[in-house]
């Protein structure tokens, strides 16, 4: 039986194509049982194959490296979790240290030294005055990598969601509480960012850029002047997305993709039944109805044929008159378990569009974005996934029929969506994540974020 991987390295992304396939590479060779995450914030290139190929799992999140390694992070289940930038090196000696901090089980989270891959006497320097910023002024960079226990990293907040300084922010809170060290290893990096703008101009923006934040001034104005960069910047031709051997193929001529809710008309008593063991069933079926109709309006703009799925049969006006007119279709689910209905209602979609998503009435933050990266991230795989904390998922999207992924589901349990991610590999079949996201079942998923989304008192 293989070991349950101890250590979940996240690698966030964009355009790195040409980078991936090395750190990879390198994290191949990693002596503990480890799951590589690569978390794709809307690439143009072939990034998606390269993770792939170098056996990596990809999650298509919203941009930002906060969000991505954020969104890796509660994705992953593994004990430790160790944040890499795609254009990190590991030699022997790093992968070494991984080994012995994993092992070992200390508390205190880690980082390496850093080391530019360029012969040239100015990096040197630069590394020179990382090592003295870092002991004055407890200054670690993100792409130094960090090494922690999954339950600190939760602990200590998290990635703060900012547009630069994240990776410091969190060591330095690290820092102060005395759980950040020192691993006694490199980690190489490259220098394209000095390259292409130029040494010393990037260097005095560098400088000025960290004294402005020592000084208290907000991330988000820091990154005007830290623009983000694409590696290689090359956008596909327009109409020409990457199927999932990453090879170009024109976009079919086809009708709008397809987007199906799942709905039950909100009578009380026969809609979110373990909530109502708290609410009472007044309460319960009050709040599905409002969830729905929410859910409904947030997709409305949607680049896809908004389709209701509804349930019990003859109940169509009843819906129509609850979700309003954010629907162009109303269509009965029909007879059957969840994974029959569900096929039955993307066999109907297949007749007249192409991709297709469903999503339930019960996920507050799925929203209008979510539904086009779940349709973008169709552009390079079979089968789209939305886990959700319960163990299901919330988003399940396809390229075409696949009526393996509804049969013999547990349906209702916590292993639905480790049984479709099994049925799916079984198929041979291209499987991409989205961010975890709640869905409302019982009391204890009505946290604060769900309040807020929701916008008045649950």
């Amino acid at each position: 039986m293989a070991s349950r991987p101890a250590l979940g390295v996240v690698i966030p992304a964009l355009d790195e194509a040409v980078t991936l396939p090395a750190l990879l590479g390198d994290l191949s060779r990693l002596a503990p049982p480890s799951t590589l995450l690569v978390v794709d914030g809307g690439s143009r290139d072939k990034t998606v194959r390269a993770a792939r190929a170098g056996g990596a799992l990809v999650l298509r999140s919203r941009p930002g490296r906060a969000r991505q390694m954020n969104a890796g992070a509660a994705f992953l289940a593994t004990p430790w979790l160790l944040f890499l930038h795609a254009d990190s090196r590991l030699d022997d000696a790093a992968l070494a240290a991984i080994d012995r901090h994993v092992r070992t089980g200390g508390p205190d989270a880690a980082h390496f030294a850093l080391a530019f891959r360029h012969p040239g006497r100015f990096y040197r320097a630069v590394e020179w005055g990382q090592r003295v910023r870092a002991r004055a002024l407890g200054l670690v960079y993100g792409d130094q990598g960090l090494l922690i226990r999954r339950d600190l990293f939760f602990q200590s907040g998290a990635y703060p969601d900012v547009p630069l300084m994240e990776d410091v922010i969190l060591n330095r809170k690290l820092l102060r509480q005395g759980l950040l060290r020192a691993l006694p290893a490199t980690v190489t990096t490259s220098p394209r960012r000095y390259e292409e703008e130029g040494r010393i101009r990037a260097l005095l923006r560098n400088i000025r850029l960290i004294s402005r934040f020592l000084a208290g001034a907000d991330p988000a104005a820091l990154a005007a002047a830290y623009p983000t960069r694409r590696w290689p910047a090359k956008p596909a031709a327009a109409g020409t997305p990457h199927n999932h051997t990453g090879r170009s193929r024109p976009q079919p001529e086809a009708a709008p993709p397809t987007l199906l809710i799942f709905a039950k008309a909100p009578r009380p008593g026969a809609v979110k039944t373990r909530l109502a063991r708290t609410l009472g069933n007044e309460r319960a079926a009050a709040l599905y109805r409002r969830m729905g109709r929410l859910v409904v309006d947030r997709v409305a703009d949607a680049p896809a044929t908004v389709t209701v799925c509804f349930t019990p049969d003859g109940a169509e006006e009843e819906v129509r008159k609850w979700l309003g007119p954010g629907a162009a279709r109303y269509w009965h689910q029909g007879s059957g378990d969840l994974g029959v209905r569900m096929s039955r209602m993307f066999d109907r979609a297949f007749e007249s569009s192409g991709r297709t998503v469903v999503i339930g009435t019960d996920a507050p933050a799925v929203d209008e974005k979510t539904i086009r990266r779940a349709l973008q991230a169709l552009d390079s795989a079979d089968v789209v996934l939305g886990p959700s904390r319960d163990g299901g998922y919330y988003l399940l999207g396809l390229r075409r029929p696949r009526p393996e992924l509804f049969t013999g589901i547990r349906w209702s349990t916590g292993s639905v969506m480790s049984e479709t991610v099994e049925r799916a590999r079984a198929a041979g079949l291209d499987v991409t994540f989205l961010e975890v996201e709640s869905d409302i079942d019982t009391a204890a998923d009505l946290t604060p974020e769900v309040a807020r989304i929701l916008g008045r008192e649950v």
